[in-house]
């Protein structure tokens, strides 16, 4: 188990993350989310032991990962830099990973090699930055990690790429048991990957659940309203607002589905339909509720509403 008890680190007195706690099993794929600068990439370098934590631990199996290598070789990182050494060939950067990883696959590495239509005698300088991800992700899969920690890996992939990395990185996770952390702004492949997301902004956690919750906690419904919705409480449902075309509200209501589609139906609302919704509507919803609430973390609750702790 991959376990971040109460992090926290800065630089030059200036706090970046604030009190982080996140705890992933092998066999699970954790995404991380958050805008620009929320202190998504620091915190992946302090899981991966590359910045001391100011204040918190980082265990792997209740051992901590900084200055300890023990640890480290059973770790994966797949940073969003993609440097290499340009005047080796793509099989000579897997020589030079063979010698550092006693667990390196050359088997694993080739067969990836294939199904990503990477030719190993490329020298890497001449690779196109999607060719270059997609070799970041194959020699880290290659190292047979107990985790692998990833800062947005899809980034200059095209679509049969990103497509082809989702494949394989399932297929890895289900067959060996990694445990996965990894940084992505396509929302779409988080809901399609992940089995729990920590949603971040500001150095902070605002809302941590299983992608199914998340799904399950907030809905989007259309209909006429006597009212234009806005946030706030409406008929006891926690609502927000969304769109109004002519007679039709498009709104999201927050809590638990059936209490709320039940007092729809007791207020005799109209037309009433539910509509699909995405990881990324709830996202900006749960963020603007953050954002509203000045910072205090966004939980949830069954009953319906926010609970801020």
């Amino acid at each position: 188990m991959l376990e971040i008890k109460n992090l926290y680190k800065g630089y030059n007195n200036r706090s970046v993350i604030h009190g982080i706690n996140i705890c992933i099993h092998q066999g699970e794929i954790h995404g991380l989310i958050g805008s620009n600068g929320a202190g998504k990439t620091t915190l992946l370098k302090c899981v991966t032991g590359i910045y001391k934590p100011a204040r918190g631990t980082i265990q792997y199996e209740e051992k901590e990962i900084y200055d300890n290598p023990e640890v480290k070789a059973k770790v994966a990182y797949v940073s969003e830099q993609l440097d290499f050494i340009n005047i080796y060939t793509v099989s000579g950067m897997a020589s030079y990973y063979q010698n550092f990883y006693d667990t390196f696959s050359r088997e694993k590495f080739d067969d990836l090699m294939k199904r990503f239509g990477i030719n190993p005698k490329k020298n890497i300088g001449t690779l196109s930055k999607g060719q270059r991800a997609k070799l970041n992700f194959i020699l880290a899969i290659a190292q047979q990690p107990d985790y692998l920690i990833m800062d947005e890996p899809e980034s200059g992939m095209d679509a049969e790429g990103r497509a082809m990395f989702r494949d394989i990185l399932i297929e890895e996770v289900e067959k060996e048991q990694i445990g996965v952390l990894f940084s992505c702004h396509d929302l779409t492949d988080v809901e399609r990957m992940c089995d729990s997301v920590t949603m971040m902004e500001a150095g902070k956690i605002f809302a941590q659940k299983t992608v199914d919750e998340f799904m399950e906690s907030v809905q989007k419904w259309k209909g006429i309203l006597p009212q234009k919705p806005t946030d706030g409480n409406l008929f006891g449902m926690t609502v927000h607002a969304a769109s109004k075309i002519g007679d039709l509200s498009e709104f999201y209501t927050v809590g638990e589905r059936e209490k709320n589609e039940r007092i729809l139906q007791e207020l005799g609302i109209k037309d009433y339909s539910g509509q699909q919704i995405t990881l990324e509507e709830i996202y900006m919803l749960l963020k603007k509720r953050y954002m509203q609430g000045k910072g205090k973390m966004v939980d949830i609750q069954k009953e319906g509403g926010m609970k801020n702790e």
